[in-house]
């Protein structure tokens, strides 16, 4: 038996190839070669236990993730078996993997999505995602001006990122503000209602709203939702049932037969439509298993 620690993860995992191995799970999954196992729920009195998985034979791995969720916090860990034999692999840690994965789809998205003159960079949030999605996107080395949005001030965040990254300028922004500038927004936080007036995007921004796999929760309004030349999901039937972003909206906004899932994007033609875009993610088990059987063979390797 092998059990990866999410600090083994951080040492082994980087965005550009878990953003390569989510694109290539996404594809597969469109190719039908590969399937996601949708998430399950239970509850019982302050503890919720959830499931996912998925069998991804181009990656090596089958397997699921299960995680506790207590007062809104989290544990992960994912269990992996063999695609070829069905053999037991070994475990992994999911904390770390987790931030990896839901930027690292955010980025194929953003790769495949942003306009093409995108400069700047607005993200609401200062919490683990945000950071993540962060430092991954300016990987992408386009963008020269990033507005974090949040409650409170983070200036210990503000002051890192200055010192990390001394050829983009960071500033704190109100959404009034920041929105109407940002070529590309990310919303990494735990609202239950609409984070900015969607009149004030600019005509082909790139919306990701990331903060929520809840039915009851939505970070983006309807507005942004009518005004949308094109919305992406990672899973269409998962979405229809988590997606609160989506389910929440007024009846009519949204047509779930023009809804575009992300793997069939990724294995169509290149480009997209002018137009705003919106991509709202809820998470799907493929990714975790794409992922954590990339850093069960990195691991297994090197110690080999």
């Amino acid at each position: 038996m092998k059990m990866i620690s999410d600090e083994q993860v951080r040492q082994v995992l980087t965005m550009s190839e878990s953003a390569a191995a989510v694109r290539e799970a996404f594809v597969a999954a469109a190719q039908q070669r590969a399937i996601s196992l949708q998430r399950t729920r239970i509850n019982l009195d302050h503890l919720t236990l959830s499931a996912m998985g998925g069998i991804v034979p181009n990656a090596g791995a089958c397997g699921a993730k299960v995680y506790s969720t207590n007062a809104g916090q989290f544990d992960f860990v994912v269990v992996l078996f063999d695609a070829d034999d069905g053999h037991f692999l070994g475990t992994v840690q999911g904390n770390a993997l987790t931030e990896f994965r839901t930027a690292a789809t955010t980025r194929v998205v953003v790769e495949h999505q942003m306009p093409l003159d995108a400069r700047t960079l607005t993200v609401f949030g200062t919490g683990i995602q945000a950071k993540a999605h962060i430092a991954t996107l300016l990987e992408l080395g386009v963008f020269r001006r990033v507005f974090i949005v949040s409650r409170g001030s983070d200036s210990t965040l503000m002051t890192a990122l200055r010192a990390a990254h001394r050829d983009v300028e960071f500033l704190a922004g109100s959404a009034d503000e920041a929105v109407p500038q940002a070529d590309v927004i990310v919303t990494c936080t735990r609202s239950t209602t609409p984070l900015f007036d969607g009149n004030l995007l600019k005509p082909n921004a790139l919306v990701a709203a990331i903060g929520s796999s809840k039915p009851q929760s939505r970070e983006i309004d309807d507005t942004t939702l009518q005004r949308a030349a094109r919305i992406i999901v990672e899973h269409k039937e998962q979405a229809r049932k988590e997606a609160g972003d989506l389910l929440l909206a007024a009846p009519s906004i949204v047509d779930w037969n023009h809804v575009e899932e992300l793997g069939v994007m990724l294995a169509g033609a290149a480009g997209h439509p002018p137009g705003i875009t919106v991509y709202k993610s809820v998470g799907v088990g493929l990714v975790d298993v794409a992922l954590s059987a990339l850093v069960y063979r990195k691991v297994v390797g090197a110690s080999q």
